[in-house]
């Protein structure tokens, strides 16, 4: 009997501070977070065009700053965001409906950001960690997309 105590307890303590690892690991892995070489709109302009020398479309370049100081948020540091996508990687992953799920993250998203000392970073979601999480179509499509973007960003990032 205290043996089996001992052991559910150990169990329950083995959960949670796995649970706890996890949820603390998680945020950092989900994300792509690079200082870059250039300067902020030289990063934004060098992203653009490696996208669409790699046969990417840039349908929208979001100014966040200038959104946020329309509404007198003066203090808001330089941020944009590219809206990138890649009409083939689009369509094998929409012409299934049961993967058509992941349209809510779709199209792929740059942000391209100076922080409040001058240092201009570049962010996006780790496509090839949450490739693996969908398994199947959407694994091979995401994972040929975060190959694409690595080869987009890398010879700008420092």
């Amino acid at each position: 009997m205290k043996k089996s105590i001992l052991f559910i307890g150990g169990f329950v303590v083995g959960v949670i501070l796995t649970a706890v690892i996890f949820w603390s690991v998680m945020p950092g892995m989900m994300l792509n977070i690079n200082e870059s070489k250039l300067g902020f709109e030289e990063t934004v302009a060098e992203i653009e065009k490696s996208a669409i020398e790699s046969g990417w479309k840039v349908p929208k370049i979001y100014n966040i700053q200038a959104s946020l100081q329309k509404d007198g948020f003066t203090e808001m540091t330089k941020l944009k965001i590219l809206s990138i996508c890649q009409p083939t990687h689009a369509f094998n992953i929409l012409k299934n409906d049961n993967d058509k799920k992941v349209s809510a993250i779709m199209p792929c998203r740059i942000s391209v950001y100076e922080d409040t000392n001058g240092n201009v970073f570049i962010g996006g979601m780790n496509n090839g960690l949450m490739s693996k999480m969908f398994g199947g179509n959407i694994a091979e499509v995401m994972g040929g997309v975060a190959e694409e973007e690595h080869n987009m960003l890398r010879h700008i990032i420092k």
